[in-house]
């Protein structure tokens, strides 16, 4: 609204110095200027007045009626009070174009009418795009408000399905190998502390989030001597990357919980996250066979949540692509970095 008055001032001005400019080629500028204001400062209160107070206190609160009653009697006070200046103007300050004199008293008032058209329809117009660009701000401002409390509300689901999983493992390693609980209970308490403080926040240096995953998969390997069939690797360009926090970990969770890499005869987890100019590439890969189980209800949820969250995090921004067959289950998940986030 304030860039609008702004400009609408700047076009009284102009208007008002163009006009008396090329009426004066053919009169004295003094008189012809206060004619002119005479003629367009009345165009100039109705403007205001109708855009600042009478659409706004009445037919935007559905008062029609008072509105369109309002209007008319502001209308015809300025007709008959400018109308009357502008005769007595007529016989005490002409003008050298004699064809202004020729007219009745009564075209002198319908003129004044006319002349308050445009400036009604220009400020309805007005108005009606300034509403039109409030109701559209409030529109996006309720989106985000909904992202915002939708994504919350998918990291609440996320973060209690990382805890659920970890001491399902720890107590797996009670069970075999108890000289590698104090192990594994300190790599869980650096996946809680992560979880706690750093996945409340909007972004995370990437290199924290490597050094999350790190410490889950270092949790999985304490439940086996022999990883050779598992490999994971990693090659970052740069170190000043951001990403959303927890937004990998669940699939290479996934091939974990849902491969067979305890087969080191046939089974194998494949993990790989790099980057390329401001795209990460996420592969992780892990076999699978025939006696593998399809996914619970509590890994449904967690990857159903992750994929909505790229969604809405990045939602132009990311591709992710799964492949499976009876060998192998495969996530391609590419990331533009450099790419802003939607505001949650």
């Amino acid at each position: 609204m304030k860039m609008i008055l702004r400009y609408s001032y700047l076009f009284w001005a102009v208007y008002i110095v163009l006009v008396s400019y090329f009426l004066s080629l053919s009169g004295d500028f003094n008189t012809i200027f206060l004619r002119v204001l005479l003629f367009i400062l009345p165009q100039a209160a109705l403007f205001y007045f109708n855009l600042l107070y009478l659409f706004p206190k009445y037919l935007e609160q559905e008062k029609k009626r008072t509105f369109f009653i309002s209007l008319i009697i502001v209308v015809l006070t300025i007709v008959l009070i400018f109308g009357s200046i502008d005769y007595y103007a007529i016989k005490h300050l002409p003008l050298k174009y004699e064809r202004i004199h020729e007219h009745p008293v009564f075209f002198i008032f319908v003129g004044r009418l006319m002349s308050l058209v445009p400036p009604i329809l220009i400020g309805a117009l007005i108005r009606k795009s300034i509403l039109l660009q409030r109701k559209t701000e409030e529109s996006l401002e309720l989106q985000n408000k909904m992202l915002a409390a939708e994504t919350k509300a998918l990291k609440a689901q996320i973060n209690p399905h990382f805890l659920f999983n970890t001491l399902n493992n720890i107590y797996s390693l009670s069970q075999f190998n108890s000289q590698k609980t104090g192990d594994a209970i300190l790599q869980l308490s650096d996946i809680l502390r992560y979880v706690t403080y750093e996945g409340n926040q909007k972004m995370v240096n990437l290199n924290a989030e490597l050094e999350h995953i790190n410490s889950f998969i270092k949790l999985q390997l304490l439940r086996d001597d022999d990883h050779s069939n598992i490999s994971y690797e990693t090659d970052i360009q740069q170190n000043n990357f951001k990403i959303a926090p927890l937004i990998l970990i669940p699939f290479i969770e996934n091939c974990f919980k849902h491969g067979n890499h305890h087969d080191k005869t046939n089974g194998w987890i494949q993990i790989s996250i790099k980057t390329e100019g401001n795209i990460l590439t996420l592969i992780a890969a892990n076999s699978t066979s025939n006696e593998i189980q399809n996914k619970d209800k509590v890994g449904g949820v967690g990857m159903e949540n992750v994929r909505r969250r790229l969604s809405l995090l990045y939602p132009s921004n990311h591709s992710l692509t799964l492949t499976m067959d009876k060998f192998k289950y495969q996530v391609k998940l590419t990331i533009n970095l450099d790419h802003e986030m939607h505001n949650y």
